[in-house]
This record gives structure tokens, sequence and C-alpha cells, in this order.
């Protein structure tokens, strides 16, 4: 696959073809169900709840001239629309963003040799635009069905399946984008620890004038407040990028929720703090039992190590 691991500066307007290393052949493309694969040849619906209820249309080329070449290459098994076309939050600036379905012998030689990116700008005719994408590994799917994040498996949610020769592909996507019903429990049971100590944090920071701890603190509080919601309402949290977006479509939230954020944000006083963590701690009973919150925080902020690698940001 040619365009890999390629600066987006130096992206030519011509096309990319495919490369011709290690291929791997998965057969000829099948139909997956009745017009699934139409995709590349008829408009791409967008959320339907959007007024525009269709993706731009110099999106929809791009979509199909990279797709057009990616299904003549045999090292591709599937290829998948995802980032904010396939979840209705693009802007027509956005970027095209792409799945690559790979074999798992190719995906673990582009792991260890860092050639994951897919990168062309190919079919984008808009002012600096480019299709990109990521090479995964057929075995990884099944792994992210299986224990994947939340934001590894709101990646795939509202994927579309653009072509694919990996049988049973579509009951994988399925599973992935589920949300995890039976550790929902446990999960708010955590994320309301994080809350009271973040919260706690962040009047910390008020009374000792730290700006980098309340600017962390306040990011944190919202993230686990809005994390509480989110589990409430079984939605996949999709990482920071559209946390927002996503949390604003929940259907039961606290009244005012996403005011009282933009206040806390704007104004990251004591009475908007505690405006925030009353609105999220009274929406309803939540989950008791467990850990004490402080020992809870301590279990996963300070002792997770001992479970496996530290997240980076604690190396």
């Amino acid at each position: 696959m040619r365009g890999l691991s390629r600066r987006r500066a130096d992206l030519p307007a011509a096309a990319h073809g495919p490369d011709a290393h290690g291929p791997r052949s998965f057969g000829p493309a099948r139909a997956c169900q009745p017009g699934c694969h139409a995709a590349a040849r008829r408009p791409i619906l967008a959320d339907p709840s959007r007024e525009r209820g269709v993706i731009y249309p110099h999106h929809q080329r791009a979509i199909e001239a990279v797709t057009e070449t990616l299904r003549r290459d045999p090292e591709v098994g599937a290829l998948l629309l995802g980032g904010s076309i396939a979840h209705g939050f693009e802007r027509p600036e956005s970027d095209v963003d792409l799945m690559l379905v790979i074999g798992d012998d190719d995906y673990a030689g582009r792991l260890r040799d860092g050639r994951l990116q897919f990168l062309t700008a190919e079919g984008c005719d808009w002012p600096g635009g480019y299709a990109e994408g990521k090479c995964l590994g057929i075995g990884l799917l099944a792994e992210i069905a299986r224990r994947g994040s939340e934001p590894a498996r709101f990646a795939f949610q509202d994927a579309r399946v653009l072509f694919s020769r990996i049988e049973g592909l579509e009951s994988t996507l399925a599973a992935i984008a589920r949300y995890p019903v039976a550790e929902k429990a446990e999960r708010i049971r955590r994320f309301r620890a994080q809350l009271e100590a973040w919260h706690w944090y962040a009047h910390e920071a008020l009374k000792l004038g730290d700006r980098y701890l309340l600017g962390l603190a306040v990011a944190r509080t919202v993230l686990f407040g809005g994390r509480m919601i989110l589990a409430h309402n079984e939605i996949l949290h999709p990482y920071h990028k559209w946390f927002l977006r996503v949390l604003e479509r929940a259907p039961e939230r606290p009244p005012e929720l996403m005011e009282q954020i933009a206040s806390l944000y704007d104004d990251p006083s004591q009475a908007n703090l505690l405006r925030f963590w009353a609105s999220i701690t009274n929406f309803r009973t939540w989950e008791g039992a467990g850990d004490p919150w402080p020992v809870q925080f301590q279990r996963d902020s300070e002792l997770n190590w001992l479970d496996g690698a530290p997240p980076v940001d604690d190396l």
C-alpha cells in the first residue's frame, strides 16, 4: 500500500496506487449484506438526525477513488469508513478516515516496523484534503470485540463497510460496537471514585492557586462525571475529541448539564464545581457498595501499574 507513513505536507495531488510488497490474497470481494458494498458507488447516508442527511460530495468522491484503488490491493481484506464522516461529525474541511483490515501476519510485520498508517491525497480535491487510515489485523478486531476499551469500540460504532473479502466481518463489527453491559455497574462505581477525587483536587487547586492542577482537575471532573452519564445510558465513550458531542446526545442526563460544563470551563469557581458535581451525584441513586472512593481511586490511579504496564503519563 503506497501512501503509508507519508507526511501530509508531502502528499501529491495524484493518486497513490497499491504497493507491491507482501501481498496476501483474501479472495474476491464479496457482498456482506445487500447494498453494504455499494457505498463506494452511491452517496453514503450520514447520521439520520442531521439535516444534511448525505455526506459532502467532495468527501464522497474521495471515498470512491480510494476505495477503488484499495479494492485492487490483495493485501487489504476489508476497507471501513470511520472517523467524523461515519459518526456524523464531519465539517467541509474534514479528512476522510479509513480502517484497512489486513491479515494477521501482515499486521504483525507492519506493527514491528511502524508501518500502520495509510495516507493519500487521491481524489481529495478540497484545499488541504487527504484520506488517512490505520491498518488493523483480523485478530486485533476479535480482541477488541472480546475485551477492547470503550474508545477502541467506539471507533467501529458507525463504521461503514466499503468492501470486504472477510467472512463474518459484520458479526465481529457488531460485537465490537456493543456496549459492555455486564461491566456497567462496576464502571460506574470506578468513575464515581474518580469524580470524587478530582472534584477534591479541583478545590485544593483553588485554595493553592495552582492553575496547572486546576485545569487538570476540572477536565477530569467533567470527564468522569460525563462518563457516569454515558454509562447510565449505555453509550460508549468516544475519547476526548468527540466526548462532549456524544455526551450531548445522551437521552437521559441532568438538565442543563452542557451549560454547566461550559460555565465550569469559563469560570472554574467553587460554586460552579459544586453545581456540576451536585448535578451528577443527585441525578439518580448511583451504584453503591464496593470500596470507599479514596481506596478505589488508589487502586485505579496509584496502584494500576501492579496489574500491567503503567499509562504513558505515569511513566
